[in-house]
């Protein structure tokens, strides 16, 4: 079990989901620093959930290089580390969430555990018995 290859692979997600949305934001002309969440607009929600789902799933693969089983579990950590990074600063603020958000929020987990499957499958291809 790899920990700390995990939650650090989470915080990158975290980091990459930020880096991928920006673009997008500026192209809407949405003002990270002073927006609103509940006034986001359609377009950049729909970025943020396509991000959130991406990113957990490309750093499971960077995590899951030295593994030999339970890619599955550390693709879910991976997921779970993103979300905490980004519950924690919200729920000390007392900010609260639009429900596209929660979606988000569930999208990085799922993509932690379909990295997990994928980089399973990689590592099945080579012809090694896995243990997901």
């Amino acid at each position: 079990m790899r920990w700390l290859r995990a939650i650090l692979g989470g915080i990158l997600a975290e980091m990459l989901v930020l880096v991928l949305i920006l673009p997008v934001a500026y192209a809407v002309g949405f003002d990270l620093t002073t927006g609103d969440p509940s006034s986001v607009p359609p377009a950049l929600n729909a970025a943020i959930v396509v991000a959130s789902f991406v990113a957990p799933l490309l750093l499971t693969q960077w995590v899951a290089r030295r593994l030999t089983s339970q890619f599955v579990l550390h693709g879910f950590l991976v997921g779970f580390t993103a979300f905490v990074i980004y519950m924690i600063p919200m729920t000390l603020s007392g900010e609260t969430q639009p429900p596209i958000y929660w979606v988000a929020h569930a999208m990085k987990i799922l993509g932690g555990l379909a990295g997990g499957l994928v980089a399973a499958r990689r590592y099945a291809a080579r012809g090694i018995p896995v243990r997901v």
